[in-house]
């Protein structure tokens, strides 16, 4: 006995023709015959009587085909659970990410996630870009954003988003009416940076050669710089999605004139498969980070 056997059968046993049968598994009359012979001949016993140009089942053919739609019912509900593992992948979902992504475009990402993923459970683990690559390279996590490639073999960075550097400042500020600010613009303000010795910073940093800015205060976060500017005090320049996520009205963000980049990107593992759920998060944080950027700016 074989599939092939016991489907035919069962196709037969649906339409009462074997030529209708043959036609719903795309096949020849002839074959549908003959597979219902080898059938009748392993099983020992007639599974159909011809009366005129009708099939009757057998009482015996009737027995055995209960117990093949039970068989069959088991194979669809496999099929069924295969095609809910393509969609929505199984167990749990791990996300390691930066803290502006983490605060600012999870939650979005999210929420796009849950549109099609509605019962798997998300754990989210927030550290800064070394972190989420050792975290990658690992195995903890399943997908990771971060904010700089690390050095690591075995992990692929994939750029999701690339915005450019613009200049935050209190909405009552003497600067907030101005449509471009210039570096000279910031001499004797007092200056909200993130962390010395951070790539980010640095990357600021290096259009201030004769700096005349007040460096006041330093914070890894951006979203706690722009709370410290509405609170009035000091202007800062940091990444547009932060400002924009946060939609503080006692902010003004405006261009900056010097090309600072803030990429940001998905991190991967050769050494570990991405999953369906990986994969769609991946692409709910794209479109999150692409509401962002047609977002208008923080007024």
């Amino acid at each position: 006995m074989n599939f092939k056997q016991v489907e035919a059968f069962r196709a037969v046993m649906m339409t009462r023709s074997m030529t209708t049968a043959a036609g719903l598994l795309h096949t020849s009359q002839p074959n549908v015959s003959r597979w219902i012979a080898l059938l009748e001949s392993t099983l020992g016993f007639v599974l159909f009587k011809r009366v005129g140009t009708r099939l009757i089942p057998t009482p015996e053919a009737d027995a055995f085909y209960a117990d093949v739609e039970r068989a069959f019912i088991g194979l669809e509900s496999l099929n069924d659970s295969a095609s809910s593992i393509r969609r929505r992948g199984t167990g749990l979902l791990r996300v390691g990410a930066v803290g502006s992504i983490t605060q600012c475009v999870l939650p979005d990402a999210i929420r796009l996630f849950r549109d099609t993923v509605s019962d798997i459970p998300v754990v989210v683990s927030t550290g800064g870009s070394d972190v989420v690559a050792k975290w990658m390279a690992t195995g903890f996590c399943d997908i990771g954003f971060s904010s700089i490639q690390a050095d690591i073999p075995g992990l692929n960075f994939a750029r999701i988003n690339a915005a450019q550097a613009v200049g935050i400042v209190p909405a009552a500020h003497r600067l907030a009416r101005k449509k471009l600010l210039k570096p000279a613009d910031f001499n004797d303000e007092n200056f909200i940076s993130l962390p010395a010795g951070s790539f980010n910073r640095a990357s600021v940093d290096r259009h201030f050669p004769d700096d005349a800015r007040i460096l006041s205060i330093e914070t890894p976060y951006a979203t706690t710089i722009c709370s410290m500017v509405g609170k009035g005090l000091g202007v800062s320049i940091i990444n547009p999605v932060v400002s924009r996520a946060l939609n503080m009205p006692e902010l003004r963000e405006i261009p900056f004139s010097e090309k600072i980049e803030f990429p940001s990107y998905a991190v991967t593992s050769d050494h570990f498969p991405v999953g369906t759920l990986a994969r769609k998060m991946s692409e709910c944080m794209q479109e999150a980070f692409a509401s962002l950027n047609l977002g208008k700016a923080a007024k």
